[in-house]
């Protein structure tokens, strides 16, 4: 029973499969790969003939392109592909682990949490995440990027970044398009792309992009599936596995948990620069009672911990 539950588990999703074949795959076949990839929804729900046109394909090279995929048809495929939706978006157990009698709701979401993030953490590799932290500390300006839920990380991980003293910037989709806040970028520069769930054509064009205009450039990527277009284009990936979750709303406390991490780690490699940056924080801000007056009434020095 064990042998068959995980033999099901590894097995591949659909962009997985699609990124297995993709090197021995034609070039049509290759045009309607980039397009499911690209484009989910247009390929989940729109007509065969309208999804044939747009790729410049006949409807038989679709049912061929299936058929190598190990489907029977495209239909089976688009089938696959709803699947894949609705496992991202609403997972099989979700909440089952709620009804359990006994546990008390905030017990049982930490305990849950806690196994999401001993999951992620264990799954990245002490090297690349070493690389990851020298490839920050030693870039001249880091740009964290992320569209929708996504967002919320690259924010989190400039505004630690800027804390430490670091030149980093939150990008996400306000009045101008990603593509247009990337375009200054140098060699010198590293792009962190946050991109889980449902991916943006939008993020995708801009890492595309930039990995075209200048290779140099490192462009490290945070997705929930190897798969995943922009993956093709970073010099560091790492994954954030989301297919068993179980909550009512995506849970973002392993993705937080493992920029901790980075944070901790560059004040490790630069206490000297930490240690200054904290004590100027302190002495203009702990210490002006316009910002923390509550806490600090007497305008007080605080120790600094941990360093």
């Amino acid at each position: 029973m064990k042998s068959k539950q995980s033999a099901k588990q590894t097995k591949p999703n659909i962009f997985q499969l699609i990124q297995i074949h993709y090197a021995d795959l034609s070039k049509n076949n290759k045009k309607i790969a980039d397009f499911i990839i690209r484009n989910l929804e247009k390929a989940t729900f729109l007509p065969l003939l309208e999804i044939s046109k747009e790729i410049g394909v006949s409807d038989a090279s679709l049912v061929r392109f299936a058929k190598i995929l190990g489907f029977s048809g495209f239909q089976e495929l688009r089938e696959k592909l709803i699947e894949y939706i609705r496992k991202l978006i609403y997972p099989t157990k979700k909440a089952s682990f709620l009804e359990h009698k006994g546990h008390p709701l905030l017990e049982t979401v930490l305990q849950k949490d806690i196994e999401y993030m001993q999951k992620t953490m264990t799954n990245i590799e002490t090297q690349q995440f070493g690389l990851l932290v020298e490839t920050i500390a030693s870039a001249k300006r880091t740009f964290c990027m992320g569209w929708g839920l996504s967002s919320f990380l690259a924010e989190f991980l400039a505004f630690g970044l800027n804390f430490l003293s670091f030149d980093a910037v939150s990008i996400n989709r306000e009045r101008r398009p990603l593509i247009q806040r990337i375009l200054n970028l140098n060699e010198d520069d590293i792009l962190i792309v946050f991109d889980l769930l449902l991916y943006s054509i939008e993020v995708q064009e801009a890492v595309e992009y930039l990995r075209n205009k200048n290779k140099k450039i490192k462009i490290v990527t945070f997705t929930n599936d190897s798969a995943a277009k922009i993956v093709q284009c970073a010099n560091l990936s790492f994954y954030f596995d989301l297919s068993g979750h179980e909550f009512q709303v995506i849970s973002l406390s392993a993705p937080m948990c493992f920029i901790n991490a980075i944070l901790e780690q560059i004040v490790i490699l630069n206490p000297e620069k930490a240690t200054k940056v904290l004590k100027e924080f302190q002495r203009v801000v702990q210490a002006n009672p316009q910002h923390y007056f509550q806490f600090n009434p007497q305008g007080l020095e605080y120790p600094i911990k941990g360093i």
